[in-house]
């Protein structure tokens, strides 16, 4: 990178930014964890702004509802159901070509958590969902990095930069960003030691997402990071930045004096939600949505992959058939792609389907909560993972997997 170039001119030329800054930019490792709302703005802000290596982790593909605030995707991206992480990386090195964007279409788990993280300069949370928040804490906290925090759903936000407590061990903290004990803040567990029961909080699902507030907050947390990354930590407020755009009022909070004493995080360095790496199986219900997840192993080879697919379009046939579907018309649609490093492969069921064509494929026209209506797989380097849309029970997505699949 020419550092003599023009296109970052008008950023060096901000206070302590200059040519070391933008230096300094250009050989971090930022983690960007979810690349919805939030990741997407994230992910083009730093790539705009030439940070050297981006690496983003999300196990979702690109459907249409989320053009109207996930901004690096397209209709066509929807039409293919990219994954998202794979998705990004196509548009970011069409923005800024001298980034490297290292896509895993994967699920943040305690299995992996720290292999994406330890390498990394600071992370980004823009997640959906709590529990998966406090596992990137535990990482924060454990590699002594900074953690950029944002969360918007409706007309409301809030946005933060916390550089954990490290225990009284004294010394400056962090790798490229470095920090003292009297700069630090509270973790994330100091300002929330209790996850929040399943619909307690409201989601984009439930509450809807003004796309502008979105973007608000993860403009402020891709502020936070390259401030963080080109100033240094001294230069950046302790404050968390609170918004209601619907009553367009703004709040500032300082952390100091937040931080828990007595946290087991940040204090007593006991990682609850790392410590799970043995014992968790990766299956989730997806916050917000009617769907399940579940980690099925390594990564698939291309003819594995073809397997599954012609699998599927046998079973969705099979399916057709004895469901009564009209001649030579399936019961559902069979899609395989290469997105990237990534093999998909969906099958979209014309109505939701109860059973497996092993056992007769009765079809459910009626209860959507009580159908499958979609498998996808996807398979790359980090693992393969299905995605069962139309039930919110684990046991029957893996009832279906095994039916459909044959893993």
């Amino acid at each position: 990178m020419s550092f003599s170039d023009t296109r970052y001119q008008r950023q060096m030329q901000l206070p302590r930014f200059g040519t070391a800054g933008q230096k300094r930019l250009s050989s971090a490792r930022v983690l960007v964890v979810g690349c919805g709302a939030l990741g997407t703005v994230v992910c083009e802000q730093l790539a705009r702004a030439g940070i050297g290596t981006i690496v983003v982790v999300d196990r979702d593909l690109v459907e249409r509802s989320n053009l109207q605030r996930q901004t690096l995707f397209t209709e066509q991206d929807a039409r293919r159901a990219v994954p998202k992480a794979e998705a990004a990386k196509a548009r970011i090195a069409a923005i800024n070509a001298s980034v490297v964007v290292r896509a895993f279409v994967d699920d943040l788990r305690p299995a992996n958590a720290l292999g994406y993280a330890q390498s990394c300069d600071l992370i980004v949370d823009c997640l959906d969902n709590f529990e998966t928040r406090a596992l990137l804490n535990d990482c924060a906290v454990d590699l002594r990095l900074p953690l950029v925090y944002g969360g918007a759903v409706g007309f409301t936000g809030m946005a933060t930069a916390l550089l954990a407590h490290d225990g009284g061990r004294g010394g400056d903290f962090g790798g490229c960003v470095r920090w003292s004990d009297a700069r630090s803040t509270p973790c994330l567990r100091c300002l929330l030691p209790e996850l929040p029961p399943p619909g307690e909080i409201a989601t984009c699902e439930t509450a809807g997402i003004l796309g502008p507030v979105a973007g608000m907050v993860a403009s402020i947390q891709a502020g936070l990071a390259l401030r963080l990354l080109a100033e240094g930590a001294e230069h950046v407020p302790a404050q968390l930045v609170r918004f209601d755009f619907e009553s367009l009022r703004f709040h500032n909070a300082s952390l100091d004096g937040a931080r828990d004493p007595a946290c087991p995080c940040c204090v007593g360095r006991k990682f609850d939600y790392l410590a799970h790496r043995a014992s968790s199986d990766g299956s989730r219900v997806l916050c917000g949505r009617n769907a399940v997840e579940l980690q099925l192993g390594r990564g698939l080879t291309a003819d594995e992959v073809a397997r599954i697919e012609g699998r599927l379009r046998a079973a969705g046939e099979s399916a057709g058939e004895s469901a009564g579907e009209t001649a030579g018309e399936p019961a559902g649609e069979v899609t395989a792609d290469l997105h990237g490093a990534t093999r998909v492969v969906k099958i979209a069921f014309r109505r939701g389907i109860e059973e497996g064509p092993e056992e007769g494929a009765g079809v459910e026209v009626g209860d959507g909560a009580r159908s499958t209506t979609s498998i996808s797989v996807l398979s790359s380097e980090a693992g393969t993972l299905a995605i069962v849309d139309g039930t919110r029970d684990v046991e029957r997505a893996r009832a279906m997997v095994a039916r459909w699949i044959g893993v």
